[in-house]
């Protein structure tokens, strides 16, 4: 991971570089775009949700929040993205590029197994890391630089396990047990100026290891008309196991004593995070969350980079629209609005990249039909052009599919 300086500096420099599609320039350092999203109903109100419970939807950016489910049901929820960038910079040449591409981002399953113990299981993306840059390279020995393409694909995905219990009537506790896993590829392609000889340098990392997240919520009504929750997170500090290799190849031909292995570490920093949610009249809602992590401490950089520590702030308001039946109030959809900003842990050439934007959602449900949908819209940027730097400016498109089905109801019907 340490050995990327060199390529970092033709990244972030003036040199010629440009993204082709489904590209992160980002994604170029550690192990990918680390993907901080959630994919649930807090996507609307950017993805703001420490406070938020909910007793039909998987809440889980907090793991305590399951013991806001409602008992009988098993939860089933599918949620992707399409996603539209924008790169601008000197990098680029002063030539806007862009990238499109669309995913699942996300599956999971949750149940309230007991009065006081929720579950739920599911698989999502923790990073990414896609990437195709052209440029030169000046060789020791020769007069000119010779052109060179770097490659990078991959990524690093999680499969956890969510327990929220409740300890008192207003207070719950939880745990997120994730198994982290994947593989990161990176080519960089070195070519003679008559391009007639090829020598590819493949690198190809394996990364495994427990991530545990825990959490806390604490909630009760204020008055009649208003309820009011605190939540908060926090992760250990993990270091990951990775498995590397190296070929190099000579137009096609494997160079002997190639393919090199070694096995190594890289740490994740510990994060921690705290928010609070204000409901009105079961309709009204304003959420703030922040969180934090010292990547400093990892000690990673490289030429013109460093790892600083990150923070991001993020604000939502919702609006629920319900109706009574049976003196019982059930929504039937709702309307979200949030924004966030953030400073990522990426410092290039003396200046630290920050990520902003802006969310809007909207949602359907009923309780008399077990599938809901919800579709949001993220405009954000992220990055700057100063000090030779690339800015993405990208739209996100995020869809959630729901669905409720009975377990064992002793004879009430609900749907």
């Amino acid at each position: 991971m340490k050995k990327l300086h060199y390529i970092v500096f033709l990244l972030f420099s003036g040199t010629a570089a440009w993204c082709q599609n489904n590209n992160s320039p980002f994604s170029i350092i550690g192990i990918g775009d680390i993907d901080n999203n959630n994919y649930n109903r807090t996507s609307g109100i950017a993805n703001t949700g420490m406070a938020y419970r909910s007793d039909r939807y998987i809440i889980d950016n907090n793991p305590a929040s399951y013991t806001a489910l409602q008992l009988q049901f098993l939860h089933f929820e599918l949620a992707g993205r399409a996603q539209f960038v924008t790169y601008t910079g000197d990098p680029l040449n002063d030539v806007s590029k862009s990238s499109k591409d669309f995913a699942i981002k996300r599956l999971s399953i949750a149940t309230k197994v007991t009065k006081w113990w929720g579950t739920g299981i599911g698989l999502r993306p923790f990073s990414t890391s896609n990437y195709q840059l052209t440029s030169v390279k000046n060789i020791q020995g020769s007069s000119s630089p010779l052109p060179v393409q770097y490659e990078g694909t991959g990524g690093v995905n999680q499969i956890f396990w969510g327990n929220g219990f409740q300890v008192t009537k207003h207070f719950s506790v939880g745990l997120n047990l994730s198994y982290l896993f994947g593989s990161l590829t990176q080519t960089e392609a070195l070519s003679t100026s008559d391009l007639q000889t090829a020598l590819v340098t493949t690198r190809q990392f394996y990364l495994r290891k427990l991530y545990f997240t825990y959490g806390a919520q604490y909630y009760f009504a204020l008055k009649k008309k208003w309820d009011v929750a605190l939540g908060g997170t926090f992760s250990n500090k993990t270091d990951m196991n990775t498995q590397s290799t190296v070929q190099i190849t000579n137009n096609g031909v494997v160079v002997p004593n190639t393919p090199l292995q070694q096995d190594g570490k890289y740490r994740l920093p510990g994060s921690a995070g705290g928010g609070f949610r204000i409901v009105k009249n079961k309709r009204y809602s304003f959420s703030v969350d922040y969180q934090y992590q010292p990547w400093s401490n990892t000690n990673y950089r490289g030429t013109n980079y460093t790892l600083q520590n990150s923070n991001r702030i993020s604000a939502g308001f919702e609006v629920s629209n319900k109706r009574a039946v049976y003196k019982e109030l059930y929504e039937r959809s709702y309307f979200q609005a949030g924004v966030y900003y953030g400073n990522s842990y990426l410092n290039v050439n003396g200046k630290q990249l920050n990520d902003m934007g802006l969310n809007l959602g909207y949602g359907l449900t009923s309780f008399k039909n077990p599938l809901g949908a919800a579709i949001s819209l993220e405009l954000g940027q992220r990055g700057t052009t100063q000090n030779g730097l690339v800015k993405e400016t990208y739209v996100n498109i995020n869809f959630t599919i729901s669905h409720i089905d009975q377990l064992l109801t002793k004879g009430r019907k609900y749907f």
